[in-house]
Parts: structure tokens; sequence; C-alpha cells
């Protein structure tokens, strides 16, 4: 069974993006490369393949700025250059004649007209291995900023495809839990449920509490203030307090939680690419799900960007990966088996129980959400025999296992 699915958000190019550290020395060179490249004098001709198109978008951001009635001119944007890899057992990808080499025989990214040499770390030498053994191969640039700052970027869009055998990855997100991941494996045999996990990010609860309090005393040091503070930090710190430490400190406690957030969003992706790649090797193609939060309820709560960026992630994934992509509502309260509204019976910290006095199932919240999720996928698609052997697929499986969406 084959074809293109006619719901799944494919359009389009998807992106991996990794950041190069630079040191201080080649962040001076980095700084002439983009100099000399945006006044079209580079020293090597190959610099020079996306001068026109960054000359166009520079010029799109002017108009943009002045139509918007700013009169100084906008920060350049980075510029782009092509990229040849060696790979670690000495083959040559990409574009031979690119002035930019990334060998990974030697873990280093080398520009020789302008003497810039790199090395790289061990797992982002593993990471572009891999991407480079991809089919189809991605394309990729090299991201250079005005300060000096580097990015390897590697960009496709295969084209997706719904066949059998297949894997359904439903993604169930909570303002305040976080994300639950599933993934269903359907084959000519049957499905299976082949992985769940639940993804909980950082609480921040006491470091926003600290953080308002530092800046709250920033802004106004009364004794009153500095007594709040005493209940969360060292006696000692905070006698020695100044207005100006406490700003300090209230920003560090704002970029921790940011840093924490950007690691729980990379973690997030990086299980999701897993489950997507694991399919692609067993020949299975892949769908993922995504039951979102309506913007209203995400308001305000402490999630809100991060699982914003989290879903916007999350659809890049897809496209870079071939898979297809669906945003869809279920709720995990109905009964997975009859659809009936099912009460509360159990609550805890890794857990909440739900019951149908129906059909007498009983399911836990987030693995019945992903299951619905499923279901409803299907249900929407309407491919008549793909739907019809997916959710007898799926039916089958829980009237064999029961008990399977509550452990």
């Amino acid at each position: 069974m084959g074809g293109n699915h006619p719901f799944g958000k494919g359009a389009g190019a998807g992106f991996r993006v990794w950041r190069i550290r630079v040191n201080k020395d080649n962040r001076k060179r980095l700084k002439e490369v983009f100099k000399d490249v945006t006044s079209n004098r580079a020293k090597a001709k190959g610099l020079l393949y996306y001068f026109e198109e960054w000359k166009k978008a520079y010029e799109e951001v002017k108009k943009m700025r002045a139509e918007a009635g700013r009169r100084t001119l906008p920060r350049p944007p980075p510029v782009f250059l092509p990229v040849r890899f060696i790979t670690p057992d000495g083959e040559e990808r990409g574009d031979k004649n690119a002035p930019c080499v990334v060998d990974l025989r030697r873990a280093e990214l080398r520009i020789p007209s302008y003497s810039v040499r790199l090395k790289l770390r061990a797992c982002l030498v593993r990471t572009l291995a891999e991407e480079n053994e991809l089919e189809p191969r991605p394309e990729f640039v090299l991201q250079v900023t005005r300060s000096g700052k580097l990015r390897i970027i590697a960009h496709q869009a295969p084209l997706p495809q719904l066949r059998v055998p297949l894997r359904v990855i439903a993604i169930d997100e909570n303002s305040r839990h976080g994300f639950a991941i599933a993934a269903f494996d359907f084959d000519d045999r049957g499905c299976k449920l082949a992985r769940f996990e639940k993804l909980r990010p950082e609480n921040h609860g006491y470091r926003r509490m600290l953080s308002a309090r530092l800046q709250s005393f920033a802004d106004k040091p009364t004794e009153e203030r500095r007594a709040l503070l005493s209940q969360l930090l060292p006696e000692e710190l905070v006698k020695a307090l100044t207005p100006e430490k406490a700003r300090e400190l209230a920003a560090l406690a704002r970029k921790k939680e940011r840093r924490l957030n950007d690691a729980f969003v990379r973690r997030f992706a990086a299980r999701v690419r897993k489950l997507v790649r694991e399919a692609a090797k067993e020949g299975r193609a892949a769908v993922v799900l995504a039951d979102p939060i309506d913007h209203e309820s995400l308001r305000g709560t402490g999630l809100q960007g991060t699982l914003l960026r989290a879903r916007r992630a999350l659809e890049n994934l897809a496209r870079y990966e071939g898979a297809l992509f669906t945003e869809l509502r279920a709720s995990g309260k109905r009964c997975p088996l009859c659809g009936s509204e099912g009460t509360e019976v159990r609550r805890t910290k890794r857990a909440r129980v739900y019951k149908c006095w129906r059909c007498g199932v009983a399911w836990d919240r987030d693995k019945g959400a992903a299951y619905n999720l499923t279901v409803a996928y299907f249900e929407r698609m309407r491919d008549g025999e793909i739907t019809e052997r997916a959710l007898a697929s799926l039916r089958q499986w829980l009237k064999a296992h029961p008990r399977a969406l509550q452990r």
C-alpha cells in the first residue's frame, strides 16, 4: 500500500542547525570573511556563491524597515557559504570546489583562504557523519554572522508517504506536565505499542520566585524585601546584597531558566527523531501526530513559550525526516473502547488513572490520549483499506491487552 497523505503538512524543507564553538583568533578571521563576502571582494571565488541571494535579502530587510518608518540601518543578515565534507572513511561529499571544508576524519572545520581552522566536538562529528549517510542526503551550508558566530545548517524535504508497515508517533501536550509520547507500529500482523514515555520539563517554581524577589529588591531595596530574600538565600549573601548585585542575580536566574527550557526542547526533538529514524531503518513510514493545547488555556502558564517552541521544532523535524505531520485534538478522559466519559479514580506523580464504568476499562490519561489521537487520525483520513485495517488492529490490540494503557 502506498500514496501521499491528504492531510499531513509535508510542504517545505526542514532544517537542522549545529552551532560551532569559535575561539577568539578564529572569530576575528570569520569577521573578516563576513566583511569581505558582503563587500563582494572575498579571497576565494567560491565564498561568493550565495552573494546575490544575500544582497537581495538585505535589500528586502532595509525596505521593510524603511516602510516601518525606521531610519537606522538594520543589522546585516548572515552569509551562507558552500561546504564540502570529508567523511570518516575519506570519501568527499558535496561540492568539491567549496571553500569551506568539514573534515570528519580530523574533526575540524577549515576555511583555508582565511586560515580558519576549528576543532569539532566528537559528538558533533558523529552526528554530521550520520547526516551525510542519509538517503536522500541533505544539502549543507555554513552560516557566518557579522560577529563571527558559526553554524552548520542542513536542509531537505523528502516526500512523505503513507504505507504499511507504518509507525504512528502520537504526542499529547499538557500545559503542566509536558509531553507524553507513544509509538504505535502497524504491519500485516496487526499493531503494537512500541514505545511510551513522558517528558517533563524542569520545575522553575523556586527559580521564578527567587528571580521575582531579587528584581523587586533591585527596584526598591527595602528591609522588608531583604527579609523575603533571606527565606530563599543564605543569610550572609542577603546581608551583603546590593541592588546592582540583585539585578545581576535575577538576570542569571532567568538566563538559566531559558537554558534549561532550550535543553528540554532539544531533548524532546531528539526523542522523536530517534523514533522516526528507527522506523526508517525497519522500512516503516512515519506519521507524527500532535494534540496541541489551545492558545487560551496555554496563555500565561509557565510552559507557554517552551511548548510552542517544541511544537514548531516538531513540525520542522517531520519535514526534515520525511514524516507526515498532523495536528489533531483528542481527549485522554474518554474511554479508548467506547468513547464514554471516564472518571478519575487515582492520581500519582507519574499517572492520572481513569476508568470507564460502562466497559470496565482503566487507563492512564496520557496513554489514553495517545491512543485516542491515533484513532482520530485514521478516522479522519478516510482511506478505506488503510483506515479499516488500522482501526481494527488498534481495537484488537486493546482487547487482547486490556491493561496496556494502564501500566
